[in-house]
């Protein structure tokens, strides 16, 4: 899967975004990550994404006001949310928006890899 598209990545975890940051890059990704929802706003400043993968806990925000301002900013980006919580207990906080995925964690690559396939096949 040989794509150009642009992927911010949000994540907190500094060996879970390495590993995810990695695995974009082999699959032809142009990757841009950061730890928080401060960092996500000043990257999305500098340039545009079409994909964005975020944490839904970071440290100076969760991902619904993550997501609403990264939205605002670029409503034609895809989403997808990362979680330890399950979906149903988070779901009343994610603003209206179409979250093209979600992924509870701990996930594997090859779930992340379908979510991406998924994100592919729909463009």
């Amino acid at each position: 899967m040989k794509t150009s598209h642009r992927v911010l990545l949000v994540e907190d975890n500094p060996p879970l975004r390495r590993s995810l940051e990695n695995y974009l890059e082999r699959a032809g990704y142009i990757c841009d990550s950061c730890s928080t929802a401060s960092e996500s706003f000043i990257l999305t400043d500098q340039r545009s994404y079409d994909i964005v993968i975020a944490e839904f806990l970071l440290p100076d925000a969760n991902g619904a006001e993550l997501l609403r301002k990264l939205l605002l900013k670029a409503p034609h980006m895809e989403v997808i949310l990362l979680s330890q919580f399950d979906f149903q207990s988070i779901a009343e906080k994610l603003p209206d928006f179409d979250l093209h995925c979600f992924l509870k964690k701990p996930f594997d690559l090859d779930d992340f890899e379908t979510a991406l396939s998924i994100l592919q096949a729909e463009k």
